[in-house]
C-alpha cells in the first residue's frame, strides 16, 4: 500500500510521519514520508508502509493520521482465508475464438485482467464464487463457479450489438 499527504497550504512534508489505524484507532504502523514529492506531483510526499492485514474476515475501515493540521483520510479494504486455489480465466470471442486481452474478470472478491492471451490468473479460495467478465464493446458475461481445485475455465464473450435506435434520437 502507498500513502501519501500533500498540504494545502504548501507546506513542505519530508520526512514527516504518518500513521495507520485500525477501526479502534490504535497505531498499527508509523511510517515517515520520503525526502522528495512523488514523481509528477507538486508536494504529494509518499511513503510504502509495512504493516500486517487483521486476521478477522470481513471488511474494515482503518485511517491514515497526519499530525500536521490533524489530518485523518479513511480508507477500507477486505481481508479474505489464504487462496488455496489457482484459477486461470481464458477468455475468447464468441464468433472467431480469438483471445480477448484487457478484459476484466471479477471472481468473487479477487480480480485480474487478461493478458494478450486472453488469459486471466487469480489465487482464490474454494467455494462458490461468481464470475463476471466485461470489456467495453462486448456484452458482460455473469455465472457461479464453484470452485474445488484449480482448473482454467472458458468464457466466450459476444461483441455488444449495436442499439435499434441510436442513443441520440
Amino acid at each position: 500500500m502507498k500513502v501519501g499527504a500533500k498540504c494545502s497550504a504548501g507546506c513542505r512534508l519530508a520526512n514527516h510521519d504518518i500513521e495507520i489505524r485500525d477501526q479502534d484507532g490504535e497505531t498499527i504502523a508509523r511510517v515517515r514520508l520520503g525526502p522528495e514529492p512523488l514523481p509528477g506531483t507538486t508536494g504529494l510526499y509518499w511513503a510504502e508502509p509495512d504493516f500486517l492485514a487483521p486476521a478477522q474476515v470481513g471488511t474494515h475501515q482503518w485511517a491514515v493520521a497526519s499530525a500536521h493540521g490533524d489530518a485523518l483520510s479513511y480508507f477500507s479494504f477486505i481481508t479474505v482465508p489464504p487462496p488455496d486455489h489457482s484459477v486461470s480465466i481464458r477468455i475468447r470471442d464468441k464468433t472467431t475464438q480469438a483471445p480477448v486481452p484487457d478484459a476484466e474478470v471479477r471472481l468473487g472478491v479477487y480480480r485480474a485482467t487478461s493478458n494478450d492471451r486472453g488469459l486471466a490468473a487469480l489465487e482464490v479460495t474454494g467455494g462458490e464464487h461468481s464470475l463476471t467478465v466485461w470489456k467495453l464493446g462486448y456484452e458482460h458475461f455473469s455465472t457461479a463457479v464453484d470452485i474445488t481445485s484449480g482448473r482454467t475455465i472458458d468464457v466466450e464473450i459476444d461483441i455488444e450489438p449495436e442499439p435499434r435506435q441510436p442513443y441520440w434520437m
